[in-house]
């Protein structure tokens, strides 16, 4: 049997592999920067909303809400986003680090036709940024951001001259289109009454009122963010997401927000709970959908082809931060994924090229690029460890203690097969050798802008796939795709990438 002292050091390292991606430490060197209360306390002073002009950054795919963290590896040749970041950084108080955050769907164009108080954005907050030797002109700029708090773009000129834009919703429209700047009101916090010391004894007292109200309790308890928090908290699909429940906030607002930033669903519906007129609103649409959808039998299908890639339950939690996470690739893309088991993703896609430790969002995984097994849209990477599993069997008890997530079983186990409720308390699929030492296995990004939630059972390709798939575009050659020619109802032509996984 482990010792102690090994069990303890197996612990520790574990839980460091855990809190390595989020904390994304492929960026580089980087410097923390202390946070802005500034801002919360001119809200606070003001009582409202407080007008003011903050750079855009514009996000083709992603919905980002208060609590989202957003990496960025700014180029040397995207000069705009590094002004965006050198004018947030040098903004006077409260604004000093921040700017905005904004999903282009189609809903902003009619939103912005006919709600007069704008657009919902997040404000991002500036929390590190390259040290001063790597933030040279000629190398990447580093930055991680996180959301603090919702916007109203109020300044709605420039969406309606991107109705009118040759290329719509590209972020190249939207920098010609707003010269960095919106205008903008940033939405206070809402504040929830604390709970009565005794509970039972208030809820009594309010009981006995009832008959004095022309409501039964049932009505107010479905109005009651508290109550609906509490419902939230319990759904299968939350204590799938997250790697443990106890760990999500016990506001009600913040509560909303994170559970609704994990939901399967795509942008535009979870742009549309963001932009919720209030938490108690946002809680019971996503309890709505909780309970009509039973998101944990649903299926992630290709967005492309319709085939199912993975089921929710394979969905494992390999970080601190939990199963869905933002990371950034060297050319500057971000991807927003969920990581799940190699049970039956394994089977419905198809890697492409040799194991690469380079840049690898995870530490002590290797990445290979994975496309979908029918239509050959890419989906996402596979994630191995970095041993072989080869080398497991004849390693020695001092190589076993100092591998990632391997741990000394009791050698009187029964060898045994990897299956996908084989997991460890990393949260990792595990695999078992003869001995009894637990290995960590491989699993799955998949990109959520690449994949739909839908029904088991949805049948062959919706697509008419071309004899020659995915095609071989020119290095360098923008592909034009005419949508109106086209049956698929996907967002657009980005879910095509090339090799190195960037669009």
């Amino acid at each position: 049997r482990r010792t102690m002292e090994a069990g303890e050091e197996e612990a520790g390292y574990g839980a460091f592999l855990r809190a390595m991606p989020t904390a994304h430490t492929y960026l580089g060197e980087v410097r923390d920067l202390p946070g802005n209360s500034d801002v919360r306390y001119e809200l606070a002073r003001s009582g409202g909303p407080l007008r003011c002009s903050l750079p855009l950054l514009p996000l083709p795919h992603q919905v980002l809400f208060p609590g989202d963290t957003l990496p960025l590896m700014i180029p040397s040749d995207d000069p705009l986003t590094r002004r965006l970041v050198h004018r947030a950084m040098a903004a006077p108080p409260p604004l000093k680090g921040l700017f905005c955050a904004l999903t282009f769907v189609p809903e902003i164009y009619d939103v912005a036709s006919e709600d007069p108080r704008g657009v919902v954005g997040t404000v991002m907050e500036i929390r590190q940024v390259s040290v001063e030797d790597d933030a040279r002109e000629d190398s990447a700029l580093s930055v991680v951001a996180r959301g603090i708090l919702r916007l109203r773009i109020v300044d709605l000129d420039w969406i309606h001259y991107l109705a009118r834009h040759p290329v719509g919703l590209r972020p190249v429209a939207v920098r010609s289109a707003t010269s960095l700047d919106v205008e903008c009101d940033v939405i206070p916090e809402e504040t929830f009454p604390r709970r009565p010391a005794l509970p039972a004894i208030a809820f009594g007292k309010n009981r006995r009122a009832l008959p004095l109200t022309p409501h039964s309790a049932a009505v107010y308890e479905a109005f009651d963010a508290v109550r609906l928090a509490e419902r939230v908290r319990r759904t299968p699909f939350v204590a799938l997401t997250v790697k443990d429940v106890a760990s999500l906030p016990r506001d009600p607002e913040s509560l909303s927000y994170a559970v609704a930033s994990r939901m399967p669903t795509d942008a535009s519906r979870r742009w549309r709970w963001l932009a919720a007129g209030s938490t108690t609103e946002r809680l019971r649409t996503t309890l709505t959908c909780l309970a009509e959808d039973d998101a944990c039998d649903l299926s992630l299908t290709c967005r492309r082809c319709g085939v199912a890639v993975a089921k929710m339950s394979d969905i494992v939690v390999v970080s601190d931060g939990g199963a869905h996470g933002s990371y950034v690739n060297p050319g500057g893309v971000v991807h927003d994924m969920v990581t799940v088991g190699p049970h039956n993703a394994g089977q419905s896609l198809r890697c492409h090229g040799d194991p690469s430790a380079e840049h690898s969002w995870f530490p002590g995984y290797r990445w290979t690029i994975a496309t979908c097994g029918t239509c050959g849209v890419h989906v996402g990477w596979r994630f191995t460890p970095e041993e072989p599993s080869g080398d497991r069997d004849g390693a020695s008890r001092g190589e076993r203690s100092s591998r990632p997530n391997a741990f000394e079983g009791d050698a009187e186990d029964e060898p045994r097969s990897t299956t996908v409720d084989d997991v460890d308390a990393t949260g990792i699929d595990v695999d078992r050798t003869s001995d009894g030492s637990i290995h960590a296995s491989s699993f799955y990004g998949i990109l959520r802008r690449a994949t739909v939630a839908a029904e088991d059972g949805i049948g062959p390709s919706r697509l008419r796939v071309p004899p020659a798939w995915p095609p071989t575009w020119p290095e360098g050659v923008d592909v034009v795709v005419d949508e109106s020619q086209s049956d698929d109802t996907s967002e657009g032509e980005d879910d095509d990438v090339d090799a190195d996984g960037s669009d």
